[in-house]
């Protein structure tokens, strides 16, 4: 055995850990509230399998977690310095959501010039480009919602854009037949599903603004 697999199943461990501690918080609290260590696990399970996908040369794949990466380290820097972030970081947020497409486009690009062409056919490579734009604009909303807030949290739509993201990557990962990329997607839209009832019930809807933050909700991603 490689130490690939041993390193992606090793992300995926961190990633549903991450996400089971979280719900199970979720359920006995009827808040979304998210510590410090699922920051932590998310970091870790980001570099294990970013190192998974670039072993693997999934450059579309690699560049999420990438992004996703960097938006880690601020949440974790958010939770443990709150209300001291800069107010209205639009700007930044959505330079940063633009450096995001701009590295998506390069990795599919990349991807489609180096993979075998059964596995880069038009259809699955649009999937895959898409559903990891998706999935990586998430971090974008997240990250410009938390700005304004002063304190990381994550509004409802958060939930709904991870479920569409997350059902176009796990189509692309059956195509590909990767059982590690199938197991760490499959759990997501069951979690997502549950977690937006949760959010929208505890009031954080889409419309929130910085005059009228959502009511203490703390919410965590995949």
């Amino acid at each position: 055995m490689t130490v690939w697999p041993v390193l992606g199943w090793a992300g995926n461990a961190c990633f549903f850990s991450r996400f089971l501690l979280q719900w199970l918080d979720a359920e006995r609290s009827g808040s979304n509230r998210a510590t410090t260590g699922f920051w932590i696990l998310s970091l870790v399970g980001s570099v294990l399998l970013g190192a998974y996908t670039a072993g693997r040369g999934h450059a579309i794949l690699l560049a999420g977690f990438v992004t996703n990466g960097i938006l880690y380290v601020r949440n974790l820097n958010i939770a443990l310095r709150p209300h001291r972030t800069r107010a209205h970081a639009s700007a930044p947020a959505t330079l940063f959501a633009l450096s995001c497409v701009a590295v998506l486009v390069a990795a599919s690009v990349a991807d489609a010039a180096t993979a075998p062409l059964d596995r880069v056919h038009g259809a699955w490579l649009a999937c895959a480009v898409v559903g990891q734009g998706i999935w990586g604009s998430r971090f974008a909303l997240q990250w410009w919602c938390s700005e304004r807030a002063g304190r990381s949290f994550f509004p409802a739509t958060f939930w709904l854009v991870s479920l569409v993201g997350n059902v176009l990557l796990l189509a692309y990962a059956i195509h590909l037949s990767d059982p590690i990329l199938i197991a760490g997607l499959l759990p997501g839209p069951m979690m997502q599903l549950r977690n937006l009832a949760l959010a929208q019930a505890a009031g954080s809807g889409a419309g929130e603004t910085e005059s009228s933050p959502p009511p203490a909700v703390h919410l965590a991603p995949r």
